[in-house]
């Protein structure tokens, strides 16, 4: 009689572990499923707001590592071949960053007491450019001049972790590895615009 007790308690105990264990598993399953839910929906509000044409905010993407080597979209793929060529890891990647800028300035000059061009007939418009720059210059009688000139550039950022000893690394590489370590978070920023440099740069984490 205690043996059968025995066996039905423990038959009992297994099926609580078992509905337990499926509970918890369940659980899990229905919070990655949330949570993947919740990035499709946040990158299609991402995608929205980046091809509105009021251009009020721009959200922030969410990607897996995964999801960025196997991307189909373009201005992905570039980016992820920034930091490739960066030989930064998929595991050391914080945050990849793209923006691409158009400026343009229209000035005209006129003298109003000198001719600068005698011709009556005379009007000149001719235009230098490149991918990256162009001016367009427009001269005519009597004394005006038009510079029209814009410049655009597109701007990579790729924010990445590297481990490095606190104090300066010791010679003998047995040495380092017992030297306290701490995570600095590299920001690289490429212009793609050869006229463009970056004079200065601070890149500031909040931490909790």
């Amino acid at each position: 009689m205690q043996n059968v007790k025995l066996i039905i308690a423990s038959i009992i105990a297994c099926v609580l572990i078992g509905l337990g264990l499926t509970v918890y598993f369940q659980s899990q399953k229905i919070k990655q499923i949330n949570a993947e839910l919740s990035t499709a929906v946040i990158n299609e509000k991402a995608y929205s707001a980046e091809n509105s044409s009021l251009k009020e905010r721009t959200i922030q993407f969410q990607f897996t590592v995964d999801q960025l080597n196997n991307s189909n979209d373009s201005l992905i793929q570039k980016l992820n071949e920034t930091r490739k060529q960066l030989k930064i890891k998929d595991k050391n990647i914080k945050e990849l960053q793209y923006i691409a800028s158009k400026n343009q300035k229209k000035d005209s000059i006129i003298i109003q007491h000198d001719t600068l061009f005698r011709d009556l007939e005379f009007k000149l418009d001719t235009l230098l450019s490149d991918e990256w720059a162009h001016i367009r210059l427009g001269l005519e009688y009597p004394g005006k001049i038009v510079a029209d000139y814009g410049f655009k550039n597109e701007t990579t950022i790729v924010t990445s972790k590297t481990k490095e000893t606190v104090d300066p690394p010791k010679k003998c590489w047995l040495a380092r590895l017992f030297q306290k370590k701490h995570t600095l978070i590299t920001v690289d920023v490429i212009q793609a615009n050869p006229y463009c440099t970056n004079e200065k740069e601070r890149h500031i984490q909040i931490i909790d």
